[in-house]
């Protein structure tokens, strides 16, 4: 079952899915509109009242600083593809989900580490839903939650960045890999082997990490003025 904003895409998915001989069905869906999200509930519970898994994937990335005007017009949006949507829709799936069926939500790094300049939406939405999902998998006894921490990954997301080109980054493949994981591995978390690092630095030595993303932050400045 493959949900996203775009039919021609998710098409072009399905049919590559079929070619191999597997089986996919298409639910075209926009988890920024709640009346959207309710009625692609509806009709993927219609089709499949029980459901193994569900990877919930859907992110926008938005990087201003906050004192600028424009994120108080982003923010609403960014909040419900990265949080509210998400929510709403594991929310109506829920009763489709029988004790063995596993949620795989897709982070960020970011999500686990202090605030970086500029990316404090975009940070605080994949933080919040993380949180919000841990909370929810207490509640739901029997339903395994797996939350898998990508670093950067090279995709039309991340191209405009200049500094990031030039960055170690997952390739598309790479990262669908760690996304799977969890459904051949009993884990509840996925990530790269610093992010601990990155995890105790903000607990213990929260003003030199800061020190340190601003750096990044001036460098990547540089490079976006570069001819």
């Amino acid at each position: 079952m493959l949900l996203a904003r775009r039919p021609d895409r998710l098409e072009a998915v399905a049919a590559q899915i079929r070619a191999a001989g597997g089986q996919a069905q298409v639910y075209p869906a926009d988890l920024g509109d709640p009346a959207q999200v309710e009625a692609v509930a509806r009709a993927i519970m219609a089709d499949h009242p029980q459901l193994d898994a569900v990877v919930s994937n859907a992110g926008r990335s938005v990087r201003r600083r906050a004192q600028d005007g424009a994120p108080k017009a982003d923010l609403p949006r960014l909040l419900g593809v990265n949080f509210s949507g998400p929510a709403a829709l594991l929310l109506a799936l829920r009763p489709a989900l029988a004790r063995g069926s596993v949620i795989i939500n897709v982070s960020s790094v970011s999500a686990r580490h202090i605030g970086a300049p500029r990316w404090g939406a975009y940070q605080g939405s994949k933080a919040g839903f993380d949180l919000w999902l841990q909370a929810a998998a207490a509640e739901w006894p029997g339903v395994r939650v797996a939350s898998v921490y990508l670093p950067l990954v090279r995709t039309p997301m991340s191209a405009p960045t200049r500094l990031y080109r030039c960055l170690p980054a997952l390739s598309a493949d790479e990262a669908a890999q760690a996304v799977l994981f969890p459904l051949v591995r009993p884990v509840v978390r996925v990530a790269p082997w610093w992010l601990r690092g990155a995890e105790l630095a903000s607990l213990l030595a929260p003003a030199a990490l800061g020190r340190s993303l601003r750096a990044l932050e001036r460098l990547e400045r540089r490079w976006e003025t570069r001819p």
